[in-house]
């Protein structure tokens, strides 16, 4: 006796039919593929920039007013330095006045007392003042009443009389 044999099905996939999606592959040419590259974030950059303008303009601010405060407080402290640099600081006809900021120089005139011009010129020489000053200063006569200049930091207003002698009031441009 013989068996009835069950008749073969093929397994799952194992048909000669083509898939689908490999078909409509199978139509296009195949291309190259192109490595996907992920976006990168600039959000690091930008805030890296950010952070050296700030920091730039922080500085610069910051080195701005520190530069401004240094001066003023140097102009002010330059007169009684000066004063004293040139040990007029008890003489007659020197006075310094405004806690520092201004100076009054009165030399001896023909009726008054005051200072020496050897002490003017010390103590303007200590101020840096210019070359000009002295030369303006020497040229002025009574008939040309107050006059004034100024340089770096300080200004300077003088009359002159025989009588009365050269007086000079010096203050710095820091008031």
């Amino acid at each position: 006796m013989s068996t009835p044999t069950t008749p073969q099905v093929p397994p799952h996939g194992a048909d000669d039919s083509v898939d689908p999606a490999v078909a409509g592959r199978a139509a296009f040419p195949e291309l190259p593929s192109v490595p996907v590259v992920p976006v990168k974030s600039r959000k690091h950059i930008y805030f890296g920039l950010g952070g050296l303008v700030v920091g730039l303009a922080a500085g610069l601010a910051l080195g701005a007013f520190v530069g401004a405060v240094s001066g003023a407080l140097s102009e002010s402290g330059a007169i009684p330095r000066a004063v004293e640099v040139c040990s007029a600081t008890d003489m007659e006809g020197v006075s310094v006045m405004d806690g520092g900021k201004s100076l009054n120089l009165q030399t001896a005139g023909e009726e008054s007392e005051g200072t020496t011009a050897l002490t003017v010129v010390c103590v303007l020489g200590e101020l840096d003042a210019p070359d000009s000053l002295y030369t303006k200063l020497e040229s002025t006569r009574a008939l040309d009443g107050n006059k004034s200049a100024d340089w770096a930091g300080f200004t300077a207003s003088w009359t002159y009389h025989p009588d009365d002698g050269l007086n000079i009031i010096v203050e710095t441009a820091a008031k």
